[in-house]
């Protein structure tokens, strides 16, 4: 399954520079004033999704093109749900890459991977003032659920979020 990347398992050893790709989106969202992924995520969430097998990188000489990480739930933001659902977290891509369709391309990956899986939908979150992002993501075929107010990474305070899905069958 290729469509144009080669999607790979994320090994532990990638935590570095899967790091690097999430320090560059930060940067650029905070140079734009959007309040997504300000806090920096400790290394162990990314140990965590490795040792799941839910870190999906693309590889490149020197590093990593880009990353995503993928759950089987996310009751937190989403609720509890008996749909059969492919949530997806952490999507970034190099900034060296960005217009070059690749976070289209993980996408249309994860829509795949999903539907192998034999779930129904395709589903994420980003932050509800992103309004270029969410611009992205309804021209990728997902559609606006609702918003919900989730907490940062440190607990610390609660932001608010746009959730979309996207049916993997096509429909």
């Amino acid at each position: 399954m290729n469509l144009g990347v080669d999607v790979e398992r994320g090994e532990l050893t990638d935590v570095r520079d899967a790091q690097a790709v999430l320090a560059e989106a930060r940067q650029w969202l905070a140079d734009r004033s959007i309040d997504q992924w300000q806090e920096p995520l400790p290394d162990r969430v990314i140990e965590a999704d490795v040792h799941r097998g839910r870190l999906f990188v693309v590889r490149e000489i020197g590093g990593l093109a880009g990353i995503l990480s993928i759950a089987p739930s996310d009751e937190e933001t989403w609720g509890p749900d008996s749909v059969r659902a492919l949530y997806v977290h952490r999507l970034a891509v190099a900034q060296r890459h960005r217009g070059a369709q690749l976070g289209r391309n993980l996408l249309r990956w994860a829509r795949t991977y999903a539907l192998e899986l034999g779930c129904v939908w395709l589903r994420l979150d980003c932050a509800a003032d992103n309004p270029g992002l969410r611009l992205f993501y309804e021209r990728a075929g997902f559609t606006y659920v609702r918003d919900e107010f989730v907490p940062s990474p440190d607990g610390r305070r609660f932001f608010r979020v746009s959730l979309y899905q996207l049916a993997v069958d096509g429909t």
